[in-house]
């Protein structure tokens, strides 16, 4: 959008600069003086934020890499490039909580392309990115082969919005979260002057979400959690060290959510469909 504004302006600056001239020696001719010297009209260049090839998607800019043939399919490379750093949200202010680094979430791009339409000679054939940190997307070709290419058409991107909130979790209970997520108390460790806490997280299945547990960050509220020990085979544990162990725990949840928009947008190949 930003592109098109640019070009926009400078066609602008240009038509106004020819405008001028042609009225300068216009309006001379009609009142008998000489023509005096016209300004003439300037061009600026395109102003690019990472590539020539690049297209304007919501907070991003995806930039098609290569079209190839692998294995009977036909896949686009692509790159994601964010125009502004969406981080997680935050809705609320936490008290004291030990937290782990947000790497998991700062990973994912603001924006996923998913679904796909290559134009051939020989029709249209519908392609997929395989999820929201794929970047790639295959299309199946019926006999192996690929036609000629007339264009691509991405019928569908998702936009991220983080998001956090909080909730009690009882230590003998399962609590539904986003998306499909639950979460339960799985065991609990007395140690020496510690209590190790184990969380069994169920995620959910789907493009828009994670498969691992860091798809969803979980943080304990409160003092006495000193230590966050990572995730498990099959959740997250942390080590809770003043005394016996609060029931329920409150916890914030920290994530995305994944906003589809389905609006096609034609997309020039150029060049990258020779691979």
């Amino acid at each position: 959008m930003r592109n098109r504004l640019l070009a926009a302006l400078a066609g602008l600056v240009v038509g106004c600069g020819a405008t001028l001239a042609v009225l300068l020696a216009t309006g001379n001719e009609e009142s008998g003086e000489a023509a005096g010297a016209t300004t003439a009209p300037t061009t600026t260049a395109p102003v690019w934020w990472v590539d020539p090839r690049e297209v304007a998607l919501g907070p991003s800019v995806l930039v098609v890499e290569g079209l190839t043939v692998e294995d009977g399919e036909a896949v686009l490379s692509y790159q994601l490039h964010d125009l502004v750093p969406l981080g997680p949200g935050r809705l609320v202010e936490p008290d004291d909580f030990s937290r782990p680094g947000l790497e998991r979430l700062a990973d994912e791009a603001a924006v996923a392309p998913q679904l796909w339409t290559l134009i051939t000679a020989s029709g249209e054939i519908p392609g997929t990115s395989a999820s929201t940190r794929s970047r790639t997307a295959r299309f199946p070709l019926p006999d192996g082969t690929l036609p000629e290419v007339l264009g691509l058409r991405l019928d569908r991107y998702w936009m991220r919005v983080g998001y956090t909130y909080q909730f009690d979790l009882p230590a003998t209970a399962t609590v539904g979260l986003d998306e499909g997520y639950a979460v339960t108390v799985s065991r609990v460790l007395e140690q020496t002057g510690s209590t190790i806490v184990q969380l069994s997280l169920t995620p959910p299945s789907g493009f828009n979400a994670g498969d691992d547990p860091g798809a969803l960050l979980l943080y304990p509220l409160g003092a006495g959690w000193g230590t966050y020990s990572g995730p498990t085979t099959t959740g997250l544990q942390f080590v809770y060290g003043e005394g016996p162990l609060p029931d329920p725990i409150r916890f914030e949840a920290t994530s995305a959510y994944w906003v589809p928009f389905d609006r096609p947008l034609e997309i020039d190949l150029g060049d990258s469909a020779s691979g």
